[in-house]
Parts: C-alpha cells; sequence; structure tokens
C-alpha cells in the first residue's frame, strides 16, 4: 500500500515537474529577449505590475487550491464523489466574484498603485494590463485545485503549458509593436503583460473544457451519503481557506511595503534617480527571476504532496505519512542544494549569457544573484514544509512563520537599501534573511505536527556533498573552456558538465538511493544504469 501511494505521489510530481520545466523552457524565451530589448528601466516597470498583481492574485486565489485540493482529496477517500463536484461549484462561483473584484480595482486605481510603488506613474499601463489575469488566475485556481485533490495533475500541467506557450507569441509581439511605434518602455511593458493576461484567459478555457468532459464520465455511487449543504461547503471553505488567505494577503501586502521601501530608500537616503532606481529595481527582478529557476522541480513536490499527504492522514496511516514526508523533503534536497550551489558559482556567467545584449544590466543583476543563491535551499524546504503542515490542517501556522520572516526582510531592506555603498545588495541579501528565519520556524513546527520525520539538516549532508563535488569539477572546465570559446558557450557546456557530474557524485556519497529510483518512471532501468543496489 505504501509503495502503490509513492507511485502515485511521484506519477503526480513527475507529470508536474515535466510542464514546469517546458513552461520555464519557455518562459525564458520569453523573458530573455524581453529584457534585452526593454532593458532594465522597462523590466523594472514590468515588475512592478507583477507586484501590484501578485497582491491581489493572492487575494483571490491564495486559499483556493489548498482548500480545494484538501476537501475533494478527503471526500474522494470517502468515496463521495458527488460531494467533491458540489465543493468545486460552490467555491468556482464564490471566487469568480472575489477576482472580479481584484480585476475592477486594479483598473480602476492604477495611477494610484503605480505612485505608490515608484513614486511616480508610469507603471499604470502595466498594472491596468495585468488586472484582467486576477479574475483568470481565481477561476483556474478553482480547477486546478479541484483536479489536484483528485490527484490527477494532468489539466494543470497542460494548462500552464498552453499559458505559457499563448503569453510567449501574444506577449513579445505587443511588447515589440507598441515599444517600436511609442519608444516607451512602460507601454513596451504594458504590451508584453496583455500577453500574460491573454495566455491565462486560455488557460482557463482549456481547464473547463477538460472539466466538462470529466464530469460527463464520471461515474457515481448508488447509494451515496448526501451531500452537504452550500452553507455547510461555504462554512469549511471559510474555515480553511480564510485563514490562508488573510496570512497571505498579509504576506504579500508586507511584499508591496517592502518593494515600496525600498524604491524611497533608494531614491532617498541612497540619493539615486527614478530612472537608475527603477534600473536596479529591474535588475533585482531578474535576479529573481533566475533565483526562481529551480522551482521548476521544487513545487511540483509541494503541490503532489499535499493532497497525498491529506490522504494517509485522514486514513491515519502513519506509517505512510512518514514515508511521504520524508520523501518529499529528500527530493527537495536533492535538487535546491545542486541548484543553489551552481547559482552561486555562475552567477556572473549565466547573468552574461540570459542578458546578452545587456551587459550593463548583467553586471548589475549578477551579485544580486549570487548574494540571492543560498536562499534557494531555504526557499525550496519552504514550499514543501508548507505543503507538509497544511496537509495536516494547521493552516495558520506557515501564514504566522512568514510573517515574521518578511517584517525580518522589510527591516533588513530598510536599513542596508539606504546606504548608498550598499543599495539594491541590501534588497538581496535580505531574501535570504527572511527565508532562513521562515525555514527554521517551519522546520520546528513540522517536526511537532509530524513526529518522526527524520532531521532536514541529516538529510542535507549527502546531496551537499555531491554538490561541491559538482562545483569543484565544473567550474574549472568553465575556466578552461572560455580561454578557447565564448563565455557564454563555456557556460553553457560547465553546466551540461555540472549535472553529469552531480548524478554521479550524488550515486558515490548515496545521495540518492535505490528505493527512490525505483519509484519513478522507468525507475529499474535508470536504477540498473546508474549501478544502484
Amino acid at each position: 500500500m505504501a509503495e502503490q501511494k509513492g507511485q502515485s505521489f511521484l506519477k503526480g510530481t513527475v507529470i508536474l515537474t515535466a510542464a514546469t520545466f517546458v513552461v520555464k523552457f519557455i518562459n525564458i524565451f520569453f523573458s530573455i529577449p524581453l529584457a534585452n530589448f526593454l532593458g532594465g528601466e522597462g523590466m523594472g516597470h514590468f515588475y512592478t505590475a507583477y507586484d501590484i498583481f501578485i497582491f491581489f492574485s493572492v487575494l483571490a486565489t491564495s486559499g483556493t487550491p489548498v482548500a480545494i485540493s484538501r476537501m475533494v482529496s478527503m471526500a474522494y477517500a470517502q468515496g463521495r464523489k458527488r460531494e467533491a463536484d458540489k465543493i468545486f461549484r460552490v467555491s468556482f462561483l464564490l471566487f469568480s466574484v472575489i477576482g472580479m473584484a481584484g480585476c475592477l480595482v486594479m483598473v480602476v486605481f492604477a495611477r494610484q498603485f503605480s505612485i505608490l510603488m515608484t513614486q511616480g506613474d508610469r507603471s499604470m499601463y502595466a498594472i491596468a494590463a495585468l488586472a484582467p489575469m486576477v479574475l483568470f488566475m481565481s477561476l483556474s485556481s478553482c480547477l486546478r485545485g479541484y483536479f489536484q485533490g483528485r490527484s490527477n495533475m494532468t489539466p494543470t500541467a497542460v494548462s500552464q503549458v498552453l499559458e505559457s506557450v499563448v503569453k510567449l507569441f501574444v506577449g513579445i509581439a505587443l511588447a515589440l509593436y507598441l515599444l517600436k511605434t511609442t519608444g516607451l518602455p512602460e507601454l513596451g511593458a504594458a504590451g508584453a503583460i496583455i500577453g500574460v493576461s491573454v495566455g491565462s484567459l486560455f488557460a482557463v478555457l482549456y481547464i473547463l473544457v477538460y472539466y466538462f468532459k470529466k464530469r460527463a464520465q464520471t461515474r457515481y455511487m448508488v447509494r451515496e451519503v448526501p451531500v452537504s449543504s452550500t452553507k455547510s461547503i461555504l462554512r469549511d471553505i471559510v474555515v480553511f481557506a480564510v485563514p490562508v488567505i488573510v496570512g497571505s494577503t498579509f504576506l504579500s501586502l508586507l511584499d508591496l511595503v517592502d518593494s515600496s521601501v525600498m524604491m524611497y530608500r533608494l531614491q532617498g537616503a541612497a540619493g539615486l534617480d527614478e530612472g537608475t532606481a527603477m534600473a536596479m529595481k529591474g535588475w533585482l527582478g531578474n535576479a529573481r527571476k533566475y533565483f526562481d529557476l529551480p522551482n521548476a522541480v521544487i513545487v511540483p513536490i509541494s503541490t503532489a504532496v499535499l493532497p497525498l499527504l491529506a490522504g494517509v492522514i485522514a486514513k491515519n496511516d502513519r506509517r505512510g505519512t512518514r514515508e511521504t514526508s520524508t520523501l518529499a523533503l529528500r527530493m527537495t534536497l536533492m535538487v535546491a542544494i545542486p541548484a543553489a550551489v551552481g547559482l552561486c558559482v555562475f552567477a556572473g556567467p549565466i547573468c552574461d549569457l540570459l542578458l546578452y545584449s545587456q551587459p550593463e544590466d548583467a553586471a548589475g543583476t549578477a551579485p544580486l544573484l549570487m548574494l540571492m543563491a543560498p536562499a534557494v535551499i531555504t526557499a525550496s524546504l519552504l514550499y514543501t514544509t508548507n505543503s507538509m503542515i497544511q496537509a495536516v490542517g494547521k493552516v495558520h501556522i506557515p501564514v504566522i512563520n512568514m510573517a515574521v520572516g518578511t517584517v525580518v526582510r522589510i527591516i533588513v531592506v530598510y536599513v542596508l537599501c539606504g546606504i548608498p555603498e550598499i543599495n539594491v545588495n541590501g534588497a538581496a541579501f535580505s531574501t535570504f534573511v527572511s527565508y532562513l528565519v521562515m525555514i527554521v520556524l517551519n522546520v520546528i513546527a513540522m517536526h511537532r505536527v509530524l513526529p518522526g520525520v527524520p532531521s532536514v539538516i541529516g538529510m542535507a549532508v549527502r546531496p551537499l556533498l555531491a554538490s561541491l563535488i559538482m562545483a569543484g569539477v565544473s567550474y574549472p572546465v568553465y575556466a578552461l573552456l572560455s580561454m578557447f570559446v565564448s563565455g557564454k558557450i563555456a557556460v553553457v557546456a560547465a553546466i551540461a558538465a555540472a549535472v553529469f557530474v552531480y548524478v554521479l557524485a550524488a550515486v558515490f556519497t548515496k545521495a540518492i538511493t535505490r528505493d527512490e529510483v525505483v519509484h519513478m518512471p522507468k525507475g529499474e532501468r535508470i536504477a540498473a544504469l546508474l549501478r544502484l543496489k
């Protein structure tokens, strides 16, 4: 039984991981040309719009997929399919209304939000262009949460890929057109963001079609427990989702304060003009974009673990709970640690590669990425432990822990960004400090609500050793190759070498074992190839 659950978890993780890799790959073709022809200042407007959007999307959707996934998973575990369907219908209507309200507020107050965030109104066009995505995300989050609760990750995966493809073509085309016709980077940023909204619309339409198709094929039990009333379902959604929404909205509000404080301190105490400060914000946004790349693997792990863990907890399966939790943490560390080491070692060459036509932006982004790289480990663990703690029903704990970490980040930003010699580097350093605070609090809470889970530090030792071996081999490869070919070619080859060396080092140090590999698709063949016993 435990093995089947492990296979179900890994299958869902692999599906989401594959889709997220494709999405990240497509996003590279979206963000790289965008950053190169908009420049740091244009990307500053782009990221300003996203700061505002994230607040409203969190307000509209943060508790939705978690609540629906958990409630649907528990309903299906008890054989109550009609109950699961009604949970979806009620939540879909509720969050449609909330999403529409958020969309309207973003459009009406776009100028005021721009002034609040940047001390100027030039970002208003990008903010207004992104507003419809609040509604579309509200709808898609309900649909994705429903299917994730059924441990069906396919619609989530396909919709994410579809959204990225549409965004790529529509966004780049509109950004280029508006930039060439107006010459204004803020309008170029708005064009790119229109593509993002259109892509989100296509994703919603796809999942809706998928939902109605699957609903028509669903077979219900003749004698099934009567479904709960709408009032009862709403109460359950409120009890589970509202603490997450309130807490996440508070966290997102703190993020807005953090971004606003950074711009205020850069233009005030640090004495920078608006254009320079906006360019630095663009550099920081680029660094965060590259910092976020390992999430292509980490987020699917945390997404897949929640409904599975909720299911085994509902059945009071202590062994399954412990095995699932341990597997999720080990997989997270095996990806996050080498990613952090790689980003730190190759920060400069990576930025030169991705910002090929903007050497000044590359030079500004690289040190920020290097400062943020260690936080990949703590941020990745945060995603996974949040899902684990939420699966137990303790939804308030991650919210409180993240709030504490975010307040610490704002304090660090206020102090360091006002020092002219440090400026925006203070914001990058604050990312590491805040995630460190959050994960320490989360790990303490995790061991309290999920007794029996092994020490995270103990699980990290072998992947760290393998990652150090990887860095010790791959950087000399880069240094040697760069003497004969361009740095861009050298870093691509060095990264490929790093992946190969890490896999071998992980096997040598026993960071990865046969028991974990055999649960993967074609796991027996992979285990034989790696000679795992």
